[in-house]
């Protein structure tokens, strides 16, 4: 039975909204099949195009602007619909949101991937996640989708079902299409983040819903993405770093310890998005844009002299996050406690510079397989880099130090020496080894977008808690960092009252006056316009490439790398 939606009002925005009737909701989808079967096949279509498809939808049919959300989610399940049908059961993942559940009844326990259902049987999720198990189906009950792409990255699931609210697909589900992964939506009849609503029946359709293999025909960097990801599994980690070292870090020799330790912290979360652009610039720029087929077998194209570059330049990433920490004196990472909370600061400095030579030495020791030539490029522009971002981290310790008027143009300086480098010497180094012709005027035009928007989002992203990372908001007002969100408050004429803000005691207090500041000297709007300017920059630069393999690389890094987790706290 289709569960109807109740009478509680639907909070969110004007584009958010499920048409209430179950007809108007058939209509719509019904209409999106003929929209999707008018699209490119190849390439994932993009949020502002589905947002410009759905809006010419709604004007045909007389919908209200209101159902502009329902109409992107239909036309994206009919663009996949053929590959996710192709994809066994036994191959997918069911992804149920918390908020089903009835929290008054519920006897479920959580942790740090979501819900465990105690089949208490008073909500539908026991029901659907039974189902769906029978069915083979792996489901995570969980708000957003981290998790589940991680899972997807790791090779546990190749097609997601999703059931959440319209406000938490559009969040979540773009980065699951970017990667070109097959996905259905459906979308939450109301919102409410309790005691919601879904059409059930519609759910246990798409759930058994199977077809013929599908001619995909869509390019999408997933298959690097797995072989990168596979790189740091601590087996082949440990294979292309010392298969001599000790893998337990907790029961190491002291003479080992330093390895071992440095070695589980390499393996540990993070995205991979770095030693990822030096393993997809080498094969685009050698094997061009065959090798971003969802299906092609992308392991015999990627030498273990480029893992070990890739696993060089993660490596240097990863030093730069534990000395990063100790400067700011974070407690947590990817969810676990720092290093240097673990094992003190005196040894997690020890790490980290273990890391910087562990970098620079896997890269030295592929002078036979790349040629010296290539390694004392690749080298050079990694020192360089490495430079570049301590000038820029010293900066900003140097301007909370002593507090002085902070500039636009200062602020994004720092920002750029500290992120700009770094994806610059990742793509650089998979050029250069793959002996490809570098347009370097893209390269750094292109590393200095992504950089400078990369940091302002960081920025903005201060304003929304981390529960993964165990982190408040605010952090940055609070130790006094010299972000974008300060400079444009301080240009607008809040220097006085940015200088008052530590006569308050409470931290909560601090951070509430700062929000307050930023809403209004329109720091939060002037960076959320910044961050959109240096992306259509990186988009136009990245367009521009001869080479299309590449160009694609490109064009994903952006809208990867610069998405928005939720909106800031102004």
């Amino acid at each position: 039975m289709v569960t109807e939606p109740s009478a509680a009002p639907q909070p969110g925005d004007e584009i958010k909204r499920v048409p209430r009737q179950p007809e108007a909701r058939a209509r719509l989808r019904l209409a999106a099949e003929e929209v999707a079967a008018g699209l490119d096949r190849t390439t994932p279509p993009i949020r502002e195009a589905l947002e410009a498809l759905a809006g010419e939808l709604l004007e045909r049919l007389d919908e209200p602007r209101e159902h502009l959300g329902f109409a992107m989610v239909a036309i994206s399940n009919a663009f996949w619909r053929d590959q996710f049908e192709a994809v066994p059961t036994e191959r997918r993942l069911l992804l149920l949101p918390k908020c089903l559940r009835d929290p008054e009844r519920c006897i479920g326990t959580f942790d740090s991937v979501g819900l465990h259902c105690r089949g208490c049987g008073a909500c539908p999720i026991h029901d659907l996640s039974e189902r769906a198990r029978g069915l083979g189906y792996e489901v995570v009950v969980a708000e957003g989708t981290s998790s589940v792409i991680m899972k997807v990255l790791r090779g546990d699931a190749d097609a997601i079902l999703g059931v959440s609210c319209l406000d938490a697909l559009d969040k979540s589900f773009q980065a699951v299409a970017d990667l070109g992964v097959p996905n259905h939506a459906i979308p939450l009849l109301f919102d409410g983040c309790v005691r919601t609503e879904a059409e059930l029946d519609l759910i246990f359709e798409a759930m058994a819903a199977s077809g013929p293999a599908a001619d995909q025909g869509i390019r999408s960097p997933l298959p690097l993405l797995r072989e990168t990801v596979a790189c740091f599994e601590p087996d082949q980690l440990a294979g292309l770093v010392d298969p001599h070292l000790p893998g337990d870090a907790s029961g190491a020799d002291p003479l080992t310890a330093t390895d071992a330790i440095a070695l589980d912290w390499l393996a540990e979360g993070g995205k991979r998005l770095r030693p990822f652009v030096t393993v997809a610039a080498f094969v685009a720029a050698r094997h061009g844009s065959m090798a971003l087929a969802t299906d092609a077998e992308v392991a015999p194209l990627v030498p273990d002299a480029v893992r070990r570059v890739a696993v060089a330049i993660e490596a240097l990433h990863k030093a730069s996050l534990v000395h990063d920490d100790i400067e700011d004196d974070d407690s947590f990472r990817y969810g676990r406690p720092t290093l240097h909370r673990t094992w003190g600061t005196g040894a997690a400095i020890n790490v980290g510079d273990h890391l910087v030579g562990l970098g620079y030495r896997l890269i030295a020791g592929e002078a036979e397989a790349l040629g010296g030539d290539c390694v004392a490029d690749i080298l050079a522009r990694l020192a360089a880099a490495h430079l570049q971002l301590c000038r820029g981290q010293g900066a900003e310790l140097l301007w909370q130090r002593e507090e002085r008027m902070l500039r636009s143009v200062d602020a994004l300086t720092i920002a750029a020496r500290k992120t700009a480098p770094a994806f610059e010497v990742a793509l650089y180094a998979g050029l250069r080894a793959a002996d490809a012709v570098i347009p370097e005027d893209a390269l750094r035009r292109f590393s200095l977008y992504l950089g400078e928007a990369y940091q302002s989002l960081n920025d903005l992203d201060d304003w929304t808690a981390d529960r993964a990372n165990k982190v408040s908001l605010g952090r940055d007002v609070l130790a006094g960092r010299p972000t974008i969100l300060r400079a444009f408050a301080t240009e607008s004429g809040g220097w006085e009252a940015l200088a008052r803000l530590t006569e308050a005691a409470d931290p909560e207090d601090i951070v509430a006056r700062a929000r307050a500041l930023y809403s209004e000297l329109g720091a939060f709007a002037k960076t959320e316009v910044l961050v959109d300017r240096l992306r259509e920059r990186a988009l136009i630069v990245a367009s521009e490439v001869d080479c299309p393999a590449l160009s694609e690389l490109l064009e994903f890094l952006v809208r990867t790398v610069l998405r928005r987790r939720e909106a800031h706290g102004g």
